[in-house]
Parts: structure tokens; sequence; C-alpha cells
């Protein structure tokens, strides 16, 4: 029903279509003509007013420091190390048999000189002991004797035809048997010399008394420490050094810096392994001084010269640059005092405090800005307040 009326409907004539087309075209046309044209009357009303305001001055001429530089073909570098300082000897002294402490001659700190007797343990038991033994070879000595004129006198009956060979040989050799017992003797006389000397102990050099672990009457065992003694002469600084400059080490003048007070060191040599946590080689560097800085942390110093052409300025000059280059503002001088500012790359070679060594597109004595370079861009023109 409802296609039947849809068909039966009739279209508008054609004129009707075409004139409801063009006013619709012409009230479009219309509205965009009006708002173009107040598009413009606006722009136009901007402009005048515009054109009624006075233009803004000029913005004034910077006025900057700046720092002459010229090229060098070297640089001095200073390369600093952290380290320990050694006694050159240290020694843990022991007894070398027990018994009880009875002499102990030295403190903590006391200086002491080689050869000095430093403690001693109770030395009776041995000297009963050597007593004992001396005794047993007077008696030896005493039979020896005995046994020697009894062999002259056999030899003389023999002479006579009063004795046998045999009576001969058996004083004679009773004889060697005791002068062989004399000598068993001697040689226990001696062990017991030596156990005696061991009951000393005594400095094996110049130093000082660093700890003292036992006191008076302490019984003592074999290898039980007594005293720490360590070299008061010469001390020695250990520290790591990166292996490529281990070449340099021995040309280079360095210094040791211990609670602010800068030492002259002498280089010692090179440990022949490298360390296999720090990867470094182990330097020894033997400090000139007699004042007591054993066990103190410092700081080596080593002066040494970059043989590298290059310019040296102030690390505040530096500016990040594209592809890891930094870039220094340098000035290039125009007319009427003025000075345009312009940028060149380089590359940071060796930093020394708050100078840096660099090279780039900087070419023969150039004037650079050294600080506030934030406040510049590239063609901008300055004028320059001081030169350094």
């Amino acid at each position: 029903m409802s296609n039947s009326t849809a068909k039966d409907t009739p279209k508008p004539p054609l004129w009707k279509r075409t004139l409801r087309r063009g006013v619709t075209l012409t009230g479009t046309a219309s509205v965009i003509a009006v708002a173009a044209g107040a598009v413009w009357l606006g722009s136009a009303t901007l402009a005048t007013r515009a054109a009624a305001v006075d233009a803004p001055p000029p913005a004034p001429i910077s006025t900057v420091a700046a720092m002459r530089v010229a090229p060098a073909d070297t640089m001095n570098v200073t390369r600093s190390f952290h380290g320990q300082v050694e006694a050159a000897q240290t020694v843990n002294m022991s007894f070398e048999q027990g018994g009880r402490l009875n002499v102990l001659n030295v403190d903590e700190g006391d200086r002491v000189e080689a050869g000095q007797v430093l403690a001693k343990l109770d030395t009776r038991i041995l000297m009963a002991e050597r007593s004992r033994l001396i005794a047993s070879r007077d008696a030896l000595e005493a039979q020896a004797e005995l046994s020697r004129r009894t062999t002259d006198r056999q030899k003389e009956l023999r002479n006579r035809g009063f004795a046998s060979d045999q009576a001969v040989d058996n004083t004679a050799l009773n004889l060697a048997a005791l002068q062989a017992q004399i000598a068993e003797v001697d040689a226990a006389i001696m062990q017991v010399d030596v156990r005696l000397s061991q009951t000393e102990l005594l400095a094996p050099f110049d130093g000082i008394v660093g700890a003292r672990h036992v006191d008076l009457g302490a019984i003592m065992a074999v290898g039980t420490p007594v005293l720490d003694i360590r070299e008061d002469s010469a001390p020695i600084f250990r520290v790591g050094i990166d292996p490529k400059l281990a070449g340099t080490v021995e040309q280079t003048e360095a210094k040791v810096s211990l609670d602010g007070v800068a030492y002259d060191a002498r280089f010692v040599g090179f440990r022949p392994d490298l360390d296999a946590q720090t990867r470094t080689r182990t330097a020894l560097f033997e400090i000139e001084t007699d004042d007591p800085v054993y066990l103190a942390s410092g700081t080596l110093t080593l002066e040494s010269q970059l043989n590298q052409s290059g310019y040296a300025v102030p690390l505040r000059a530096l500016r990040d640059g594209v592809r890891g280059l930094w870039t220094v503002m340098v000035l290039t001088p125009g007319e009427d005092e003025l000075y345009t500012a312009a940028s060149a790359a380089v590359e940071v070679l060796q930093v020394e405090g708050d100078t840096a060594f660099v090279r780039g597109t900087l070419q023969g004595d150039a004037m650079i800005v050294p600080d506030g370079t934030h406040r510049l861009v590239p063609g901008d023109q300055v004028r320059i307040r001081e030169a350094q």
C-alpha cells in the first residue's frame, strides 16, 4: 500500500526545482560574502590601530668579557691517585721456643735500634742443662787424660817388652771413644747456646714498636706474637696506576699529599702482577720524610706533559654541541668596535681543574667568550668590556 502511494505522488515541476536550487546557492554566496567582508574590515581596523602605535626601540648591544687564546703544542697534566703508606719493612717478633716472659724492655711507640734486646724468656732450665753438660764434659776430659797417660805408659812398656800390642790398642781406642763423647757433649752445649740465644728478641733494624701483644709473666708458645717492629725511615707509598701510564711514571715528578702536607716521592718500582679487582699495576714510591706517616692514606700526584696541539680554555666557556662535541663562542671583530659572535666546535683532550685543553675549528690566535655564553647566539653583535 505504501509503495503504491509513493509511486502515485507526482514530482514538482523542473522549473520549481531549479528555482529552489538557485535560491539556496544565492543565500550561501551571500553569507560567505558577508563573512569575508567582516574579516577584511576587522583586519583593516587592526592594521590601522597597529600603525598608530610607535615601534619598540631596538635591543641594546650586549657587552661581554672576552679572553684571548693562542694555540700551544703541550699542556701540563696533573694526575692524582689514592694509595696507602706502609713501612718499608714490618716484622712480627716472636720467640722460636716456649717459656715464661721475664723481660720486656720496650712499649708501643718506642724507637729501637738494630741489635737492641727487646724481650727475654726465663733461661734457668737451659742454664742448668748447660751446667750439666759442662760437668759431663769435664768428667770425660779427665777420663780422656787418664786414657792418654795410660796409652803412653803401655807404649813404653811395649817397647821394653813388658806389654803387648793388644794392651796398647785397647788404651788408644778407649781414648778415641772418650774424645768422641767429648765432641758429642760439645755439640749439645752448642745446641743449648743456640736455644739460649733464641730466648732473646733482638731488633732486626732501626724502627718503631708498633704494637705489643703480651705482658710480663706470660707463658709464650712457639711463634706467639710479642711485638710489631716497623722501620722508621723511608716509608713506602703503595698505589694502583693505570697500566697505560706505567711507562711514563719513572720520568714524571711525583709528590704524595698526606693530611694536607705534600712530600717528595721517589719511584721504587712496580709489582710484576696486575691487580685482579682494580685492573691496575701496583706502584711503590719512597716518601722522603722522617715524620710518622705509617698506615696513613694519601694522594699521589704525577706531573707530566701532554704532547698535543690545542687551546687552553676555561671550562665555563664550553657549551654542549652535537655528536658529542663541545662549542665555544668566538668573537670576530667588525665595524664601530663591534664584534660578531660565532660558534666553533671543539673536542676536549684533557681537563685540569677549571681549565680544558681542546682542539677543533679554532684557528690561530682567537678571542672567545669565557663565560655567559648562554646569553649569546651565533650572529649577535656585542661589545667587549675587557679582554683577558
